[in-house]
């Protein structure tokens, strides 16, 4: 897997952040970091490319619901804190969508594993990059 970042201008700035390859338990800590690095830097607005994402596993769900926490100014998930991760996870689904961020699009694949977990509910998803832009005000 690895990881590009551009800065893109919509009806606001917002960081695109594209992953290319699996995502799952070997690297799903690197995309928590990278996320870390951006909302240090001042990213406010997240949109994740995901159209080269082959496969998601549960670690990849994990990965992408600690991204809204970061940008939502919350720490991202304890992982020693193993099934209580998922608790989390589905309480947080159940207060519905979140703004802050956005997935580009996903394979049928990626998208089938967000429907399972529930999140296809809690992250707007694009299949084009000028309407993700604009949807950020």
């Amino acid at each position: 897997m690895f990881l590009t970042v551009e800065q893109r201008q919509g009806a606001a700035p917002v960081t695109v952040l594209a992953i290319n390859g699996a995502l799952d338990a070997s690297n799903f800590e690197e995309v928590i970091n990278k996320a870390r690095e951006l909302v240090q830097a001042g990213t406010q607005r997240l949109l994740l490319d995901l159209s080269d994402v082959s496969f998601m596993s549960s670690s990849g769900i994990v990965a992408l619901h600690s991204l809204v926490l970061l940008m939502r100014g919350d720490p991202p998930h304890d992982l020693s804190a193993g099934w209580d991760v998922f608790h989390q996870i589905g309480h947080d689904v159940r207060s519905g969508r979140q703004p802050y961020v956005k997935l580009l699009n996903p394979s049928p694949r990626v998208f089938d594993t967000l429907q399972k977990a529930g999140m296809d509910v809690f992250f707007e998803t694009y299949t084009d990059l000028p309407t993700a832009l604009a949807s950020f005000s």
